[in-house]
Order: structure tokens, then C-alpha cells, then sequence
């Protein structure tokens, strides 16, 4: 049989656009799936049942949108949150298979243009301890039996992000531990010493960078609740940060628990507000949860992409 030119050019074109459709709608988080990992997605199930919501992930506030992301990639979607008007948000929840003494958890985010960086705001990270006492507990110091948590927020003052951590040795912002005691940051930046971040390892350096909007950033956080003890004498834990693969901490000798039954147990990626804000809110891709550090995706390069075929037959 005897094919014309423009016949094979159209088989050809077929054939790649199948194939990129079919790369399309595999998360490049799960491509590297290994024994490590204990959950992954790249958005690309067409839905949001992965996840362990109880609101079910209204569309107002949470929708699956096509978006290129951070590799640039065709049919590829991400997960889109952003808060109503006034104070509230939009999150993802999700409880892990197990618990956790030490865990990784990676994702790639992105501040949609239009972003107001000076809204008073928190955002996601890791938990430990029962769902009931997810961001219900606010103002109120942990006993080492119940929970602790980090999650990372931009710092209106800076547009940097800073952790915001809930543990039992919270010391920065902490008049009353029943009900006006709030969470430390990591790095602290509210004063040079004199008033909230009096120890000086939780100041910087390391200072992560100013933020932008739209553009993605890799960020991977790493937790470790360390040896259980009975005050912060002894702590062994950890607390740990990597924006596009650079390092910035760790933090350490942080009392995080008193008994060894209190372990990570919830990814939770969040976006709150406390009051104005703008319409605009955050994009997520390729969310792993590891026991080991994950780091960057590896993205295969194809030479043979569909401009460069169309043009051999031109």
C-alpha cells in the first residue's frame, strides 16, 4: 500500500496528538511512585475524591481547572482555591494512611496574578493528632498529648513565607496558653529579639525570598516530632523547608509531643483569610507525600513535540 505525503503527515499528527493527550492525563506526581510515597496526585483524576473533605469541595471554592503548570503541559489541570469574600478560605484535606513519627510533604503552588500578598492570611501543611482539632483550636497552646501542626503562610509585612507552627513550647505570641496563645513562625520575623522572637535561632538568616505571583514554586516541607519528652528539655524536633530546592532551616530541639501516640496523621492545603482579601487565590500541582525527601519532578524532554513534527511536512 502506497501512502501520499500529506496521508502520513495526518497519521502522524494523529498519532502524537493521541500520545500527548495520553501523557496529558498521567500526574507527573505519581510517574515516580515508590515505596516512599503514601499519597500523590496531580489533579488529573477529574474530580476531588482523593481528598477527605467533609464540605465536598464546593466548585466556588475549589475547582479542577486546565492549566499548563509548572512544566508547561497540555490537558494538564491543577486544583484552583480561593476563598468567598471576608474571612473564611478554601482547603484540601487530606488523611494519610497511617501515622507518622517524620514525614515529607511536596507540592508545587502558585499565586494566581492579582494576588494581594498584604491580606492577613495562613496556609497548609502538616498535622498531627486528631482531625476534630484541624485549625479548630486556634489561640490555644497544645499540651504534647493532643496535637501540633505547621503550616506555611506568606508574611504580609515581607511576602515571604514563614511556617506558622502550633506546639507545646510555643513562646512568640503566647499572653494566655488558654485562648491568646497563637503560633510561632519559622523563621521568626517580627522583631530583631526584643519582644517575639527572643530565641535567636528562630530568626534568620535563613530568610526565604519574596514572593510573586504567577509563577510556580516547588515547595517541599519536612516535619519530625522527635523524641517524646516531658518538657522542652531534651526535644529532638524538627522542622524543615525547600522553596525551588533551596534550603531554608532547619529548626531543631523544637518539643513537638510528650507520648509516642501522637503522630502525623493529615495533609491539609489551605487558604485563609482573615478579612479583606482578593479574588484571586492560590493553584497546586503535583502533591507527594513521602517518608523520604522527594525533591523536584523529573520531566522527560520530547524533541519530538508536535511543532517540530508539523514542520518536517510542510
Amino acid at each position: 500500500m502506497i501512502f501520499s505525503t500529506r496521508a502520513l503527515a495526518v497519521w502522524a499528527l494523529a498519532l502524537l496528538a493521541f500520545g500527548t493527550l495520553a501523557v496529558a492525563e498521567t500526574p507527573l506526581a505519581c510517574l515516580g511512585n515508590d515505596e516512599n510515597w503514601v499519597f500523590c496526585s496531580g489533579f488529573e483524576e477529574g474530580n476531588f475524591d482523593l481528598w477527605d473533605d467533609y464540605d465536598g469541595n464546593p466548585a466556588e471554592t475549589n475547582l479542577l481547572v486546565s492549566d499548563p503548570g509548572p512544566f508547561g503541559r497540555e490537558g494538564n489541570h491543577v486544583a484552583r482555591l480561593r476563598a468567598r469574600e471576608g474571612s473564611g478560605g478554601a482547603d484540601l484535606v487530606k488523611v494519610l494512611p497511617a501515622s507518622y513519627d517524620r514525614i515529607y510533604a511536596r507540592w508545587y503552588m502558585k499565586w494566581e496574578p492579582g494576588y494581594d500578598f498584604d491580606a492577613r492570611n495562613h496556609g497548609g501543611g502538616l498535622h498531627a493528632g486528631d482531625r476534630s482539632l484541624l485549625g479548630g483550636t486556634s489561640g490555644f497552646q497544645p499540651d504534647g498529648t493532643d496535637k501540633f501542626s505547621a503550616t506555611l503562610e506568606n508574611y504580609p509585612e515581607a511576602h515571604r513565607l514563614t511556617y506558622y507552627s502550633y506546639y507545646p513550647a510555643m513562646y512568640q505570641d503566647c499572653v494566655d496558653p488558654e485562648g491568646s496563645c497563637w503560633g510561632d513562625a519559622f523563621p521568626c520575623l517580627n522583631d530583631n529579639g526584643e519582644v517575639f522572637c527572643t530565641i535567636a535561632d528562630h530568626r534568620p538568616p535563613p530568610l526565604p525570598p519574596v514572593l510573586e505571583s504567577g509563577r510556580w514554586y516547588n515547595i517541599e516541607m519536612y516535619m519530625d516530632g522527635g523524641a517524646p519528652t516531658a518538657s522542652a528539655v531534651g526535644a529532638s524536633g524538627i522542622l524543615n523547608l525547600w522553596i525551588d530546592g533551596v534550603e531554608y532551616g532547619p529548626w531543631t530541639n523544637l518539643w513537638y509531643r510528650s507520648t509516642p501516640d501522637l503522630k502525623l496523621t493529615i495533609l491539609w492545603l489551605n487558604l485563609w483569610f482573615h478579612g479583606e482579601h482578593s479574588v484571586e487565590g492560590i493553584m497546586l500541582d503535583e502533591v507527594v507525600v513521602s517518608t523520604q525527601r522527594i525533591g523536584a519532578v523529573s520531566v522527560p524532554v520530547d524533541e519530538d513535540n508536535w511543532g517540530s513534527l508539523k514542520s518536517r511536512f510542510r
